[in-house]
């Protein structure tokens, strides 16, 4: 009777090979759960929302089909959102930009969207916001809780509603 395969190896060639098996194996776990548990350091997210007019004209109480565009803002947890939301309407009608708690935030209302004309308002810790016609506000806030909130324009419902995404 011959003796295994293993035999004819010697010691080190033996601890060679068994190295190898356990890099390979450390390796493809590794990659396997880095590409499953993937850490993206918080960072500020930045974007640009307008207010936007359906391509219709039914009236409801006597305002616009009005959106949001965009109407999903998709972010991680933990980052800092810095919103740019402008009236580029030139129907003379405010909007709203309300969000869901536990969401609060900070704002800045400028008297006109290019913020040549200066500062209209200022607003700490709030849920609410309302800007003119062409006028901008820019919101921030961190991104502590994961889900998915609503915001909303007030005085555009049904239509005007959208969603922030928390991944985290």
């Amino acid at each position: 009777m011959t003796g295994s395969g293993f035999g004819k190896l010697s010691t080190g060639r033996l601890l060679m090979v068994a190295a190898v098996i356990a890099i390979v194996s450390g390796v493809s776990v590794g990659l396997g759960v880095g590409y499953v548990i993937h850490y993206n350091a918080p960072t500020t997210r930045v974007f640009y929302m307008f207010d936007r007019s359906l391509p219709f004209d039914e009236m409801v109480w006597n305002i616009p089909h009005d959106n949001f565009l965009p109407d999903t803002i998709t972010v991680n947890k933990g980052d800092h959102v810095l919103i740019h939301f402008a009236d580029t309407e030139a129907t003379p009608e405010g909007h709203t930009f309300d969000i869901d708690p536990p969401y609060t935030f900070n704002a800045i209302v400028y008297k006109n969207i290019t913020q040549g004309g200066g500062i209209a308002s200022t607003f700490s810790n709030v849920p609410s916001v309302t800007i003119g016609q062409s006028q901008n506000a820019t919101i921030t806030f961190n991104a502590s809780w994961a889900g998915t909130f609503r915001y909303i324009c007030h005085f555009h419902q049904p239509t005007m509603t959208g969603y922030l995404v928390v991944i985290g």
